[in-house]
């Protein structure tokens, strides 16, 4: 039994998907804790088993266990990528599972025939700018009224996602968890948003996307720009996200961690202009 250890970050649990893939194919039992369980959900192999983390007591005990005979092979996932923070997050993955020579792939999710299923009959986008509380991943300048202006006259209608219904640009869905996340981007048209978890379900079912991104550098975060647009600001400092081993990333060196940094003031010109490339690869 293989024991894979991703608690949080739902982006980053779906990364650990080609981890467990790999490891299946091997005929090995995975155990996979994590807080979001429904990641894998539907998942075509026997050999996995799914948990959610357990007390801080339990998981001292457990330490223990090889020392009393019991073989037992842990794969850390949290802080894997953040201790080696300039390459991608599942190099940096299989680097902590010792998996190698396996060429990188983008996670899989396996959605039900329900799931499947059309909910809205309208053609959409889905649309994501909650509120990052770390100012370099955040979005700024951009006049979003004019932008679902734009994206209504392409004749998408605009679903926004939005943990708590704040700054409104068009309707607000209420997914109840990430599952109908899943299915609600699956079948959009088209992807905008924050690099988040979202982004991420759109990369997968390639989806096409304009990904704001601030410090972050997209090349580790994204295996490719396939019918995505990354929208990130220059700075004199681009992707100082990685030059610390942290989960949070570093403070803007221009502003600190109040200020609007350089890298996340976007415009609005800048966004249209983005949408408009995208234009010939959305399903009208």
């Amino acid at each position: 039994m293989i024991h894979i250890y991703r608690a949080n970050a739902f982006g980053d649990v779906l990364w650990a998907e080609p981890v467990v893939r790999y490891l299946v194919s091997k005929n090995q039992y995975v155990n996979v804790i994590t807080n979001y369980p429904e990641v894998f959900q539907n998942y075509p192999s026997p050999y996995l088993l799914l948990n959610k983390p357990i007390p801080k007591w339990k998981k001292n005990l457990l330490k223990a266990l090889p020392f009393l005979g019991f073989s037992k092979r842990i794969i850390k996932l949290d802080m894997a990528y953040e201790k080696t923070p300039k390459i991608h997050v599942l190099k940096a993955y299989f680097k902590a599972a010792d998996i190698k020579n396996e060429s990188l792939s983008l996670p899989k999710i396996y959605l039900s025939e329900e799931e499947k299923k059309r909910l809205i009959p309208e053609k959409y986008v889905v649309l994501h700018i909650d509120k990052n509380p770390l100012n370099h991943r955040n979005i700024y300048g951009v006049n979003w009224k004019e932008v679902v202006k734009y994206i209504q006259g392409l004749g998408l209608k605009v679903i926004q996602i939005s943990k708590n219904g704040d700054e409104l640009y068009g309707e607000w869905y209420k997914t109840r968890d990430m599952r109908e996340v899943m299915s609600l981007v699956y079948n959009a048209s088209l992807f905008v948003g924050l690099d988040s978890g979202p982004s991420h379900i759109a990369g997968c079912f390639q989806i096409p996307s304009a990904i704001f991104f601030g410090s972050v550098n997209p090349e580790f975060r994204h295996l490719d720009n396939k019918n995505k647009i990354f929208l990130q600001q220059p700075c004199e400092y681009a992707g100082c996200y990685h030059e610390v081993i942290s989960s949070r990333g570093k403070d803007c060196r221009l502003v600190g961690a109040e200020g609007i940094p350089k890298c996340s003031l976007h415009t609005t010109e800048h966004v249209l202009s983005a949408l408009k490339q995208l234009s010939s690869q959305i399903e009208l």
